[in-house]
């Protein structure tokens, strides 16, 4: 991503030549999994680094009944967009949830409207790098397998977002109870020494599944690390309650949490695994949606007698 957002703040620099060699890329690029896990808080976080003025887009709201007006809020998007590129010598376009004008277009229940926004937004993007304008589109989705194929084909970069593993949440979850602490609130030194205990035994573990298997496992892949944990011992702290939780997640059990605290005015472990436990982890609700897709999908499959084929997209780059 780095070098990403690099060449963006040259690109202007470049224009002219590019495009007298017919060589403009294409600076698209497509985020995409779970709610939840970062994609548009990183794509803030370097437009800040790089100092480059960036714009998010609820793209749902371009989306209108009346025939017509989603292509021209589009266009009018990024006709705007392109003009502050031009004067800024860059800028970024962020489509949050994309798929609500990207839909795929051989899917039988998709409204005329889509189906034309679809096309309207190709040729967007296909005029912004036929031009050069210094404007990054990104596109974020949490259904990438709704995306029309062509959507797809049209962003360069694919980056592909998944929960935080245990290393991850534990640094998250220290980042939040330091908040907590900065705040000026007590937070329960016992909370700490826990979650430290329990990381080491979990990688521990990971290291045994590691010798046994001849390669690193993700924490997902089929939950085989958990699985193992499980069989074998009697952890039962926050880096395992949290086991498929969002960033998100782990900070709305944080506040949850800080509820508590204001009034006794110190955290306690008890009172921060609860409220994590309240939240609940996005994996469940992701899980259920897909089970139900599935199940709409061979419905409609006998009801009509074809089956429609999800558009898994393409490889990632």
């Amino acid at each position: 991503m780095d070098d990403f957002f690099k060449a963006l703040n040259k690109y202007d620099d470049f224009t002219e030549q590019l495009k007298e060699t017919k060589l403009n890329p294409s600076l698209t690029v497509l985020l995409y999994g779970p709610p939840g896990t970062g994609k548009t808080s990183l794509t803030r976080g370097f437009a800040k680094k790089y100092n480059i003025p960036i714009c998010v887009v609820e793209t749902d709201r371009l989306v209108s009944p009346l025939l017509g007006d989603t292509i021209k809020q589009i266009r009018r998007v990024v006709d705007l967009a392109a003009e502050i590129a031009r004067d800024r010598a860059s800028f970024i376009l962020f489509f949050d949830e994309i798929d609500a004008i990207g839909s795929e277009r051989s899917n039988i229940h998709e409204v005329g409207e889509i189906k034309r926004a679809v096309i309207s937004f190709l040729q967007v993007i296909d005029r912004i790098n036929y031009e050069g304008v210094p404007l990054a589109i990104f596109g974020a989705t949490n259904h990438q397998n709704q995306l029309d194929s062509a959507i797809w084909r049209r962003f360069t970069f694919h980056l592909r977002f998944d929960f935080p593993d245990f290393h991850l949440r534990k640094k998250i979850i220290e980042s939040f109870l330091n908040k907590i602490k900065n705040a000026k609130i007590g937070v329960d030194e016992s909370i700490f020494i826990n979650l430290e205990n329990e990381y080491k035994e979990v990688q521990s573990f990971e290291k045994d599944v590691k010798r046994k298997v001849g390669h690193r496992l993700s924490e997902f892949d089929d939950d085989l690390l958990w699985k193992e944990i499980i069989k074998r011992s009697k952890i039962d702290g926050i880096l395992k309650l949290t086991h498929g939780y969002s960033g998100s997640d782990i900070e709305r059990g944080t506040k949850v949490s800080l509820l508590k605290a204001m009034n006794t005015e110190i955290l306690t472990y008890d009172m921060f695994y609860k409220a994590l436990k309240l939240v609940g982890g996005t994996a469940i609700h992701v899980d259920r949606q897909n089970r139900l897709s599935s199940n709409r999908s061979s419905n409609r499959s006998g009801k009509y007698g074809n089956k429609i084929e999800k558009n898994e997209g393409p490889p990632e780059i």
